[in-house]
């Protein structure tokens, strides 16, 4: 980064929020808002707790990412839709797999967060992470998220250690006819999607399909072109029936088959093609009795494999031996072999029941139980070839009690049965409405988590026609649960006189026996190699405190200004090997300290809006990447809709990075200025 790049682009950004704040207020004196108007945006939610309740009294902050907001961001992937959010780290691994955690340190694989769509886990044991390329759904599908920032293991199990997110796709009833999209701009994007919303007796449905390519990051000078495009093809269907007015059918299936560029930025020469095939279907009832009690039943089934492998060379060239060296050592003769991941799977099958009641005039109460069984099966991770299957069983309970107009309790707890042991994850919160429109919240809550199978059966080697000359990594045989403590003062304000919404928290979050690595030495057959190896234990433990915001105002309706913005200090602690000697270190400068956006958007008028993002993230040493200097980002978007007889469209032009080029999660991966023109044809 050149000196003074960052002071020049802070500059320019500070002196145009300041005249975008200036203007926004200008605008006030007409077309006012009222406070109607504001009130009646405060969302409904159901992450939380599971019970519908409205963001400001849920138990823990709560972020709304809404489809307006996507739109007016311009943005053009997931990981440009969770930088709006305060907290989360978001970020390309490669060009086209996103890193997306909460509180996280930048791993190739985030692990601690649990992604649903549709209430769907989408969580893959057999990378221990999310595959956001394998989700089957367009972003153009998205109606909003619901994003819980903090532990959320008693609501949503195990792998909501630290937050939860669940992406509520459009109901089929939300759109009519035919949408056909398509994008083009740098990198050789070229996108195109297609959905389709019908009838057929009492079912409401609609499919997407959806193709996506690029060529991923820019080729790095001297070295080559990282080899990080992709080729995604996707088609989903979602149906809602409604038999009787008590009863409600929700069913859905996709599939996705994406062709990536996987590597490590550091080695450009070492990206391989890897193909992802995944599947789901799922069907929820739901049963609303008259005294509007629920009942739901849920089951889904995901499925995922992945073929990668390339031809490297000989052995001889690859060990840097002469030819004649390689039987003698190796007990085979000089000859091609193939390196890569191989052949990967994994499948889940869920059930799960849900009983919403309400107890008394002033208690409202959900309960349920789940069951699960998953496999896993990878040779390079585990270390043999057949399947590792795990069951679980869950129960949860919450409970909402309104002792007065002016409090609110919740506490609730998930119980399961997992191959570590019993697992408890209770929370409890209070919410004070001291005034009408401004709530305190004091929170705290307990999580624990369960390695997952892969996790907790690594045993990762390289080995030439069987026979191992690098080991990479392997599980402690006592790999236990990782344990969160977290507490949590929030408050949530609204001034309709100004139009304006807050929400501000500070927390700190306690972890204790977090899975981490140390190295052990081993031996192995051939000499050529380091032979330290790193253990999956729970080694680390550190202490998060800090605080978050989000602001959004509205001067006028036909304009938006949102500020988010979080801050974090880590204090941290691990254990890096044992022997010979205990040696500890830290990764307090892998957390990014100061982070936030902006987002402005305003409509000139019923066909033309026009609007601006920025993001700042302060520097961070991400312990699966590489140093990373703090940079600011802005982005800018024009939409233009358009009536071509009697269908309607859109024009869309979007400019991403204006501000210069910068460092992505790898110094290697570098983000230049980026442009984009989408165009979206709505056919009745």
């Amino acid at each position: 980064m050149k000196p003074g790049y960052l002071s020049s682009s802070c500059a320019t950004v500070g002196a145009f929020l300041l005249g975008s704040c200036a203007s926004l207020i200008s605008l006030a004196q007409d077309d006012i808002l009222s406070e109607r108007d504001v009130l009646t945006e405060i969302p409904v939610v159901r992450i939380a707790s599971r019970l519908p309740q409205p963001a400001n009294l849920a138990p823990a902050s709560v972020t709304i990412i809404d489809r307006q907001l996507i739109e007016a961001s311009g943005a053009q992937s997931w990981v440009d839709v969770f930088r709006l959010v305060p907290g989360f780290q978001s970020y390309s691994v490669n060009d086209n797999r996103p890193g997306i955690s909460y509180h996280g340190f930048g791993s190739e694989f985030p692990n601690q967060l649990e992604v649903m769509v549709d209430g769907r886990s989408v969580y893959e044991p057999v990378f221990s992470t999310v595959i956001w390329n394998t989700l089957g759904i367009e972003i153009e599908d998205v109606d909003h998220i619901e994003i819980v920032r903090g532990p959320s293991a008693s609501s949503h199990g195990s792998n909501a250690f630290l937050g939860a997110v669940n992406i509520v796709t459009r109901q089929p009833l939300q759109d009519t006819g035919t949408t056909i999209r398509a994008t083009s701009g740098s990198r050789s994007t070229s996108n195109a999607s297609v959905r389709f919303n019908d009838s057929m007796g009492p079912l409401n449905y609609r499919v997407s399909a959806g193709y996506r390519h690029n060529n991923g990051f820019p080729s790095v000078p001297g070295v080559g072109g990282l080899d990080d495009g992709r080729e995604l093809a996707q088609l989903s269907f979602r149906g809602t029936a409604t038999p009787t007015l008590g009863d409600t059918l929700d069913l859905g299936f996709g599939y996705a088959n994406d062709r990536i560029g996987l590597g490590d930025a550091d080695h450009p020469a070492e990206f391989i093609d890897t193909d992802y095939y995944a599947g789901y279907q799922t069907v929820k009832w739901t049963h609303v009795l008259p005294s509007g009690n629920e009942f739901s039943l849920h089951a889904y089934h995901n499925s995922l494999r992945v073929n990668s492998a390339t031809e490297p060379g000989l052995i001889s060239e690859f060990l840097g031996i002469p030819a004649a060296l390689v039987e003698p050592f190796l007990g085979i003769p000089d000859q091609f072999f193939s390196e890569g991941l191989g052949s990967l799977a994994s499948e889940r099958f869920d059930i799960e029941f849900e009983h919403q009641m309400r107890v008394a005039e002033h208690v409202r109460a959900v309960w349920g139980l789940g069951g699960r069984s998953e496999y896993t099966e990878s040779e390079l991770l585990q270390g043999r070839g057949d399947r590792i299957r795990e069951e679980s069983v869950r129960g949860f309970i919450h409970s909402e009690w309104q002792p007065s107009s002016h409090w609110l309790v919740n506490a609730g707890a998930m119980v399961e049965k997992t191959f570590v042991g019993t697992l408890v994850s209770p929370r409890f919160s209070v919410s004070h409405r001291w005034a009408r429109n401004h709530t305190l919240r004091m929170s705290v809550a307990q999580g624990k988590r369960a390695p997952s199978i892969t996790e907790a059966n690594l045993d990762h080697q390289s080995a030439i026609k069987g026979i191992p000359y690098n080991a990479i990594i392997q599980s402690d045989s006592r790999l236990a649960e990782e344990r969160v403590t977290s507490f949590e003062l929030g408050w949530t304000g609204y001034f309709p006189d100004w139009r304006v919404t807050a929400d501000v928290k500070v927390f700190r979050e306690q972890i204790r026996d977090g899975v981490d690595a140390f190295e052990e030495d081993v031996v192995l057959p051939i000499p050529f190699f380091d032979h330290d190896i790193k253990v999956k234990a729970n080694t680390a433990q550190w202490n998060t405190t800090g605080a978050e915001m989000q602001v959004v105002y509205r001067p006028v309706t036909r304009a938006l200004l949102r500020l988010h913005y979080a801050y974090i200090d880590l204090d941290s602690d691990f254990v890096k090997r044992f022997e010979p000697v205990k040696v500890r270190g830290d990764f307090n400068d892998s957390q990014v300290r100061h982070s936030g956006g902006l987002v402005l958007n305003y409509q000139l008028t019923p066909s033309f809006d026009a609007g601006l993002t920025a993001y700042h993230q302060s520097a961070v040493n991400w312990r699966g990447g590489n140093f990373i200097d703090e940079y600011t980002r802005l982005d800018a978007q024009a939409s233009y809709r358009v009536r071509l007889g009697n269908h309607t469209g859109k024009v869309q032009l979007v400019a991403q990075n204006v501000t210069g080029d910068y460092a992505e999660f790898n110094e290697e991966n570098v983000f230049e200025t980026r442009y984009y023109v989408a165009f979206s044809l709505d056919l009745p």
